[in-house]
């Protein structure tokens, strides 16, 4: 066990046990207001953590959204914007992020996490503990009940449809893009009515982050049985505060009170999901008053949100997120080292962040664009491809590597892309051109529809694509899912025996500063290697929200955070 204090213990006063098994190992972001000036947080000690808050490329403290300290008030309809058209709304075998943010209003999960710091905290289960190594046993709220729609009609929510949804989650197959995460439990058995049991293979130390995460939501066996599967709006019931009255994974969604609820009752009337693709439209449907809640804000535009009713905060990255270019290793050219090396040499990843981010103040980040977690921006400034501009000696050994290849010819790439969350995609991938022009590698752009190219790249049908991202709250996460061998997001075809044991290694590792070097050796290992290129950053994400909305949590975009398990809190001063 890890001997000196650690972030989550001085913050919440949990035992050192559920730390340990939990995740006092997710990333601590900041929140600060730009507009009323830093949050404080009363219940830090001030003392210096080894734990994920601990200086590594700055320390990182935690607050939240203003809590409002005025009577809350019921009523009203929050409009919210989404800024993508997913592919389908079952939260279980989605990659996206639209139906876990609707089904964390309308259900629950075994747990949750909290707003902004991602600590897995009580949803259906009110207590748990660990009493071996390999054991974790759960108690669920014994008041919970399904809402009062058929076939459900209200009935009690039991172990057995926590057990259901988990190893939904849990069992591979094409429908399951995070089954890897759960590989390491080796039984979900309902003990009774109330306690679910998970029997672990191994010790799993960020174990509780995977069941807290947005998609770990619960769902009803009869449910799926009706429909099918959860992939349509009708199929959206659940346990929750909010009853789903509509869903269209390309509109958006309504989400109204449910007047039954087991738990503390919703502030809110109605909830509103509008989809709006386009980013001028988002911006102006903001700032004409269609939308309450703003998020991905323009660095360069900022200033156009500070309106009267408005307030403009600004978060560090919490999530452990990566983006990555590159394609399977096992196809041409891809699978020849020098063309993977070449790429990663010529990458201007500070060219690429501004055709991403226009404006925004950024710091080359590794693998991981997060302070706690990410490689020290130090350490990642001194690595060939990552310290700034590329070098006039970098683009000659690029040029040189493809050359070797080739024989002096040009060598074509296919690029999938998608005009969906650009910032992430397309406007990378046009950044990108360029750029591999210059060594000989003929880019050309394969402009796909979101769902298309999310399907390509689960079935392994691509060459090439800039870039893949995703947030976690723990790095296990995509250390194992993007890259073991048996992970169910390695699109790249990366197999490599050496690398699958350093994960699990880690990931049993209770000492939590010896954890956090191996998680960044880890980093280094693939980045030596180049399976794929990173582009990520050190960087911070402006939301605004109007001055009457109270208590809103969380974020509105890709990323492991969300806001719809914290709906039931906000409400309207209007």
């Amino acid at each position: 066990m890890a001997s000196s204090p650690n972030y989550w213990l001085r913050r919440k006063n949990i035992s050192r046990r559920t730390f340990l098994y939990g995740s006092g190992l997710t990333a601590a972001g900041v929140l600060t207001s730009i507009a009323c000036g830093s949050g404080d947080d009363d219940d830090d000690d001030g003392g210096q953590s080894s734990g994920p808050g601990a200086a590594g490329a700055g320390q990182a403290t935690s607050t939240a959204l203003p809590v409002s300290t005025v009577a809350a008030k019921t009523g009203g309809t929050l409009n919210l914007i989404w800024n993508v058209a997913d592919a389908q709304l079952d939260p279980h075998s989605t990659t996206e992020h639209l139906s876990p943010e609707i089904y964390r209003a309308v259900s629950h999960g075994l747990l949750k996490q909290e707003s902004v710091t991602e600590k897995p905290v009580a949803d259906l289960a009110q207590s748990w503990e660990k009493p071996d190594p390999t054991t974790l046993v759960f108690k669920l709220n014994p008041a919970a009940k399904w809402q009062n729609i058929a076939p459900l009609n209200g009935r009690a929510v039991t172990a057995e449809d926590v057990v259901y949804s988990l190893k939904r989650i849990g069992t591979p197959g094409p429908a399951a893009p995070r089954a890897s995460t759960f590989a390491l439990i080796d039984s979900y058995t309902a003990t009774d009515k109330n306690t679910v049991t998970l029997k672990l293979k191994s010790p799993f130390v960020p174990i509780l982050v995977p069941l807290s995460d947005k998609w770990s939501v619960i769902v009803a066996p009869e449910i799926v049985e009706k429909f099918g599967d959860l992939k349509r709006g009708e199929s959206i019931v659940g346990c929750g505060p909010f009853i789903c009255q509509s869903a269209e994974s390309s509109k958006g969604a309504t989400l109204v009170r449910n007047p039954d609820y087991w738990g503390k009752k919703p502030y809110l009337d109605k909830v509103v999901y509008t989809t709006i693709l386009d980013a001028e439209a988002r911006i102006a449907a903001f700032k004409s008053g269609q939308a309450d809640v703003s998020d991905i804000l323009p660095a360069l535009l900022v200033d156009q949100f500070k309106q009267s009713d408005v307030q403009i905060y600004e978060f560090d990255q919490v999530g452990v997120g990566i983006s990555l270019i590159g394609g399977p290793n096992d196809k041409e050219p891809l699978n020849d080292e020098r063309v993977r090396r070449a790429i990663n040499l010529v990458i201007d990843r500070t060219v690429m962040g501004q055709a991403a981010f226009p404006g925004s103040k950024l710091t080359n980040a590794g693998l991981f664009g997060n302070p706690v977690w990410g490689v020290p921006e130090k350490e990642v400034a001194e690595m060939p491809g990552f310290h700034g501009k590329t070098t006039d000696a970098e683009i000659k050994e690029a040029k040189d590597l493809i050359s070797a290849y080739a024989g002096g010819k040009s060598v074509e790439i296919v690029c999938n892309t998608t005009k969906a969350y650009n910032a992430h995609h397309i406007d990378r991938a046009e950044a990108l051109v360029p750029m591999l022009k210059q060594i000989g590698i003929d880019l050309k752009l394969n402009v796909m529809e979101f769902g298309a190219m999310k399907d390509a790249e689960t079935k392994k049908q691509l060459q090439f694509t800039a870039a893949t991202y995703a947030a976690y709250g723990d790095p296990h996460t995509p250390l194992n899912n993007s890259f073991t061998s048996t992970g169910t997001r390695n699109y790249w075809s990366f197999n490599d025996p050496t690398y699958d044991g350093l994960v699990a290694k880690q990931a049993q590792e209770e000492d939590v500063a010896k954890r956090k070097q191996m998680v960044i050796d880890l980093q280094k290992y693939l980045m030596k290697g180049t399976p794929v290129s990173s582009n990520i950053w050190f960087q911070k994400t402006p939301i605004a929200v109007r001055k009457k909305v109270k208590n809103f949590q969380g974020t509105l975009s890709a990323g492991s955070s969300a806001s719809g398990w914290y709906l039931a809190d906000t409400w309207l001063d209007a």
